[in-house]
């Protein structure tokens, strides 16, 4: 077995991911005002002390007590310090660096295992284990695919996925440390690279259908030689087309999960995906089964097998629904804005292709309440205080009665116009 390994910048890349995330979550910012963008080994993770100030270029996050230990809890979480025994000295480091080097000392004690949460408005998140010797060789499989098996091998890594996701750190932290590839290049710089036309040929760029979408929307070219990588979500066959006409050579589909990491490939739309070599058919149409062990996984799509080895996702079998690559259930936003003392009923749903990637809401207002401008301005500010950017309804339609159709079943509805989500782009990449 491949004893591939982290090294501390790959830790740190985790590590300041996650942190961002979290911040984002705790203090109901979106992505560009957590300042992530600037963290280094050298950032305070705490407050600063009045007797011991900043140097011009140093940058502290400024977590207040309670803060500190949700961000440690993550680190130890992520990266099962607790096996370890080190976890309380993430309390007594003051910089993200000296986090690093503390998770690389537990993994050098033998703690190698990484524990990936849903994403999601699930409440709360569930953790999924992932044996490292099960990544490490998933990772051998992509490095393969993408690097001496192809006309030209990867040259560099362009990450517009976030990296404590299991698929952005199979493909930005693993599968460049196992082809030996210079440092990786993030969000934003990476989005940037992209609109400046800075790529080039044996690029490889990481990102998920939301982002292929607007890229395509932008009709963003790109030099011949560059390949893609989409997951978290089914991609539109018509973006994965126009994106090759706009000069990508090849997009990859990985389909898979943080309960099972990688669970099928193809690079056409049109064919079905072909099993990783980790993998073999389920008892049925729901299960998937580990080669080695036998052991079956539940999956949350039902799939259409075509014979032993391929097969094509059918949908999900709950009412999630994603938004930017994020799992995301309108019916639990629904209860949120029922339980409002201003609304008597909502309806939240996925917006149309015409009107947006975002979420929709329909609002009956309690009799008697007939300022729906009024309205509206409360319940964006609240979306705001209250619920992840992913979320939130971008467009409120205010009513007498939620829409039915003529069978008496609840209905879609027209929205005035599209939502534009190119200038929330940056929310959906970090």
């Amino acid at each position: 077995m491949n004893r591939l390994e982290l090294d501390k910048a790959s830790i740190l890349a985790v590590i300041v991911s996650l942190l961002a995330d979290e911040l984002k979550a705790l203090r109901h910012l979106s992505s560009h005002q957590t300042g992530s963008e600037r963290w280094s080994a050298s950032t305070l993770i705490g407050e600063m002390q009045e007797t011991s100030p900043l140097d011009q270029d140093e940058i502290a996050i400024g977590a207040d007590s309670l803060e500190l230990l949700s961000l440690a809890t993550c680190v130890a979480m992520f990266f099962n310090i607790y096996e370890s025994g080190l976890e309380d000295y993430l309390l007594r480091f003051k910089t993200l660096g000296e986090w690093a080097d503390l998770v690389a000392t537990a993994r050098r004690r033998g703690t190698e295992n990484v524990t990936f949460a849903t994403s999601g408005s699930t409440g709360t998140p569930k953790q999924c284990l992932q044996q490292w010797d099960a990544l490490v060789t998933e990772t051998s499989f992509f490095a393969e695919y993408f690097g001496s098996s192809s006309n030209l091998p990867t040259q560099r890594i362009i990450a517009l996925s976030p990296c404590h996701h299991i698929y952005g750190f199979i493909f930005s932290i693993l599968l460049p440390l196992q082809l030996q590839l210079p440092a990786v290049i993030r969000a934003p710089k990476a989005l940037a690279m992209i609109h400046q036309r800075k790529l080039r040929a044996g690029d490889l760029m990481i990102g998920f259908p939301f982002i292929w979408r607007q890229l395509s929307r932008q009709g963003t070219s790109f030099p011949a030689g560059t390949k893609a990588i989409t997951s978290t979500g089914p991609c539109d066959p018509t973006i994965i087309r126009e994106l090759q006409n706009q000069g990508i050579d090849c997009m990859v589909e990985v389909y898979g999960s943080s309960e099972t990491a990688g669970i099928g490939v193809r690079s056409n739309p049109d064919s079905p995906f072909q099993l990783l070599p980790r993998w073999q058919r389920g008892n049925n149409a729901t299960t998937l089964a580990e080669c080695e062990t036998g052991t079956e996984y539940e999956l949350d799509d039902e799939l259409k097998w075509l014979g032993q080895t391929h097969f094509l996702p059918e949908g999900r079998r709950d009412e999630c629904v994603q938004v930017g690559g994020i799992n995301v259930f309108p019916s639990r936003i629904t209860e949120r804005l029922q339980s409002l003392p201003e609304v008597a009923a909502a309806a939240v749903r996925l917006m149309s292709a015409l009107e947006g990637e975002r979420l929709k809401a329909f609002i009956v207002p309690v009799e008697g309440y007939v300022d729906h401008e009024a309205l509206e301005a409360f319940l964006h500010a609240w979306c705001i205080r209250n619920l992840m950017a992913v979320e939130r309804p971008k467009a409120f339609t205010f009513g007498l009665t939620l829409p039915h159709n003529l069978m008496g079943k609840q209905s879609d509805w027209p929205i005035k116009a599209g939502i534009s989500a190119e200038a929330l782009l940056m929310e959906m990449i970090e």
